[in-house]
């Protein structure tokens, strides 16, 4: 019993494949949702940037349909919001010690 079970879940996985790119409207949503929390449109496309880079869709997908507070302890979360942090720190213009000048990103 327990081995058709599981080929029959095989089978519709198999059917049901994850997407290898993401759509269109997965980053123009997420755009408008980090603008809407008033992330500038920089921070944002750069965030976004590393999500396509470096998260599954499927697993982006899987993310988005958790209850809130199981999202928020997702370990996906806090790599999406190491994202934000190191995206942050690239824009932001760093002053050298002791000066008042912003030191130019390499």
């Amino acid at each position: 019993m327990r081995i058709g079970f599981l080929v029959v879940v095989l089978a519709l996985a198999a059917c049901n494949p994850q997407p290898a790119t993401y759509a269109p409207d997965v980053e123009r949503n997420f755009m408008m949702a980090c603008e809407a929390q008033g992330s500038s449109a920089a921070l944002c496309g750069c965030t976004w940037g590393r999500i396509a880079a470096e998260v599954k869709p499927g697993d982006f997908a899987a993310l988005e349909r958790l209850p809130g507070p199981q999202r928020e302890d997702h370990p996906l979360t806090r790599q999406i919001n190491g994202y934000v942090e190191a995206c942050n720190a690239s824009l932001t213009p760093q002053i050298e010690p002791g000066g008042d000048e912003p030191v130019p990103e390499p």
